[in-house]
């Protein structure tokens, strides 16, 4: 598919799941996620988490007793999603919509948000809305951790290059940047590639 300047429609996106042409899924949970929680770095409670796809990081969490909402706007992703929550028994949300919309019910709700190829896959246009939808969603004090994907190139996307000095720009006003390195425990595909971000809503 030829790379668009502002990024994906949603048509767009279901057409991979129609395809079946899902370069972005691991098929695993990203391996920082998994030490975040192994570390204590991450903790249960309420945590959503937008752009979620097949849903590996949902399925882990909702295991370890994480209450998670997930929200996606491809159906085909919320309908494969669905399916896996509803075969192994799980209690979490799963939301066919676009995050940028969700109401004023999420507002102040999540202890914990995880970001994992959403930021990467939007509009460097849409930036700014995803950090202000983002803090909306968060109580004060509430985490974003985040895997952010360094791809290297300056042109084109999804998915569209995110910098140290990216996620600098957009968050340090809502948020306190508690860690901002490069994944040291990244899938292979993506060594040297994510930026592992622990942002605190100010």
């Amino acid at each position: 598919m030829a790379e668009k300047k502002n990024g994906y429609l949603q048509e767009d996106w279901q057409r991979h799941y129609d395809e079946g042409d899902l370069g972005w899924d691991l098929g695993q949970v990203a391996p920082p996620f998994i030490k975040l929680f192994e570390s204590k770095i991450i903790l249960p409670g309420k945590t959503l988490i937008p752009g979620c796809g097949r849903g590996h990081e949902v399925i882990y969490l909702a295991e370890n007793g994480f209450e998670v909402t997930a929200v996606d706007y491809s159906p085909g992703a919320v309908n494969h999603l669905k399916s896996t929550v509803q075969e192994r028994n799980l209690k979490c949300e799963v939301l066919n919509m676009d995050f940028f919309g969700i109401d004023s019910a999420h507002n102040g709700v999540y202890d914990l948000l995880i970001e994992q190829t959403f930021f990467c896959a939007i509009s460097p246009e849409q930036r700014s809305s995803y950090v202000s939808t983002v803090a909306r969603a968060l109580k004060k004090g509430g985490m974003l951790a985040g895997l952010f994907y360094h791809t290297g190139e300056e042109e084109g996307g999804p998915p569209f290059n995110t910098t140290r000095e990216d996620i600098k720009k957009y968050f340090s006003d809502s948020f306190e940047i508690r860690q901002l390195s490069k994944a040291e425990d990244s899938a292979e595909q993506r060594k040297n590639k994510e930026w592992l971000a622990i942002l605190i809503k100010k």
